[in-house]
């Protein structure tokens, strides 16, 4: 989609640069596909990895929301990553259904290497842009998200 940003108004720059997202997140996952050649870890096993290297522990709801993904595929997840002994499961006592997950060592370990590759690869990369540019970046992407899940609020076209 090659366009003219110098004769966009912001409105249409904006909405060229969302009309982006569908084939950046399939070329960010072929990336990240191909960079976990040889881990045995998936995608989605990587996300789920990754959240819980954040916050140390969650339920099957709380990664669910914070990936925002369905509630089924991390069931699905959660389950493989249990018998394939790369996560703990530990009994929650507040509720008996929704047991809460670790990483193990193991895990743990691959998780901060797969990581550590993709921040060096960061570091290469983020030197194509000032600072000012990648957090106007992360602040647009991060409203867009807000925006997309929430609706539109006060300034919804429909009206």
């Amino acid at each position: 989609m090659a366009t003219d940003t110098d004769k966009m108004s912001p409105t249409e720059m904006l909405y060229a640069g969302m009309q982006l997202t569908r084939p950046l997140l399939r070329n960010i996952t072929a990336r990240v596909e191909a960079d976990l050649d040889g881990t045995g870890i998936s995608v989605g096993e990587r996300a789920i990895l990754e959240v819980l290297l954040a916050v140390q522990q969650a339920t099957a709801p709380e990664i669910t929301q914070i990936l925002q993904v369905k509630r089924q595929l991390v069931g699905r997840l959660l389950k493989d990553l249990v018998a394939r002994g790369l996560l703990k499961s530990i009994p929650n006592p507040q509720h008996s259904t929704s047991n809460f997950y670790r990483l193990t060592e193991e895990s743990k370990a691959v998780i901060e290497g797969i990581r550590s590759t993709e921040m060096a690869r960061m570091t290469q990369f983020v030197e194509r842009f000032t600072d000012e540019e990648i957090r106007a970046y992360f602040v647009v992407q991060s409203t867009i998200n807000d925006v997309m899940i929430s609706g539109y609020g006060e300034n919804d076209a429909s009206e």
